[in-house]
Order: structure tokens, then sequence, then C-alpha cells
């Protein structure tokens, strides 16, 4: 006999945590074993070798976002299972969380049977999208930005304005309260994510994109 589903749950509202806890609490065959408030905590527990079949994973979150930690956790842990969560109906977003390896989506507000089917279908190798998600996806149009921006968190997305607009890491550092050297490795991760050629690159980049 199976035993039941493995479940990490991270989301960095204590509420809404204590809300899809319950939820599952109510389902037969699921269990979890962890929870965590941003990407990295969980990336985090994962390594200290929590081993869930399946992550609930909220899309906004600090530190590290879904989308984010979506993207580690399928590279390094094989085998485990992403399904997002978010209040968003964004297609882009979307789309880049199926570019990423995420084999669920599902807004919210979504019903417990909903949330059940998702867990069993995504758990046994298949990929579950929530009615109202293929609506969304369905009824949008794509804008291929948002879809790469999204790869992109918050606080990337500011330095990457600020580096396009000339300012050096020690002038970014200043502004937004960090050290250069925090700077510095914002802007190689930009540079990785969006694949272009250093600084010139996200300079063309922005501008591409309407950015600054």
């Amino acid at each position: 006999m199976m035993g039941p589903i493995k479940i990490l749950l991270v989301d960095d509202h204590l509420l809404v945590r204590k809300g899809f806890r319950a939820l599952l609490d109510e389902m037969d065959g699921v269990q979890i074993i962890g929870e965590a408030s941003n990407g990295m905590e969980a990336i985090m527990l994962l390594r200290n070798g929590v081993k869930p079949e399946v992550v609930l994973l909220d899309y906004e979150m600090p530190v590290m976002n879904g989308l984010e930690a979506a993207t580690v956790i399928i590279r390094e842990f094989f085998g485990v299972k992403v399904i997002m969560l978010t209040m968003l109906q964004d297609k882009s977003l979307i789309e880049a969380a199926v570019a990423a390896g995420v084999r669920g989506f599902l807004f919210k507000n979504t019903s417990l049977e909903d949330l059940s089917n998702a867990i069993d279908k995504v758990a046994s190798g298949e990929v579950w999208f929530g009615s109202d998600v293929t609506l969304t996806l369905l009824n949008q149009k794509s804008h291929p930005v948002d879809h790469v921006l999204a790869l992109l968190s918050d606080r990337e997305k500011e330095i990457l304005k600020l580096v396009a607009k000339g300012m050096t890491s020690v002038e970014i550092g200043q502004q937004l309260f960090i050290s250069p050297r925090t700077v510095d490795t914002h802007r190689n991760n930009i540079i990785q994510k969006l694949d272009v050629n250093g600084i010139p690159g996200l300079v063309q980049f922005a501008i591409h994109h309407k950015l600054i």
C-alpha cells in the first residue's frame, strides 16, 4: 500500500499557509512534511534533507519568488514536482512557470476538489491546470517581454533599470541601501537570466523593452 503524498507548503503569509493546511487536512492521502515562508527557505529545507513529492509554491514572496525557486528546485531535486499558487491571473506568468518545468498551476481561490486533483495528478507525473487557469491562458494575449521579466525578482528589475540609466554599483547601493558587492551580484544574476552580453546588453535590453 502506498503512503501519503508528501507536501512542502511554501507561502510568505502565515494565514495563507494555515488556510491551505486546513484544506489539506481534509484530504485523504496527503501529508505536510514542511513549511517555508519564501523560496530560499524552501530550497534550504530540501538541501537539508526534506523530501517532498510535491511542493505547493506561492509566486509572490520576498527574498526569492516562486518562479525563481521553482527553477532551482526542478534543476537540483530530481523527481520533486512543483505546483504554483498565485492570485495573479497573468498568462505570461503561467507560460513562464510552465517553461521552468512547473507541473501544476492554481489560483489561490481554488476549490478543495481542484487542489486535490492537482496534487494527485502532479504526484503521478501528469500536468494539472485549474479550469480558471485554462481560461486565463485562452483569453489573454501573451506579452513576450513579461515572459522574460517574470524571471527577475522585484529587486533585480529595480537594479536593471538603474544600471541601464548609467548608475554605478556604488550609486545604486547608496540609493537602495545595499552594498556595492550585493549590487554586482544582482547584476551578474540578471545578465545570466536575460542571457545578454554584460552591461551594454542590459542597457540595450532595457531600452528595447522600454524600461527606461
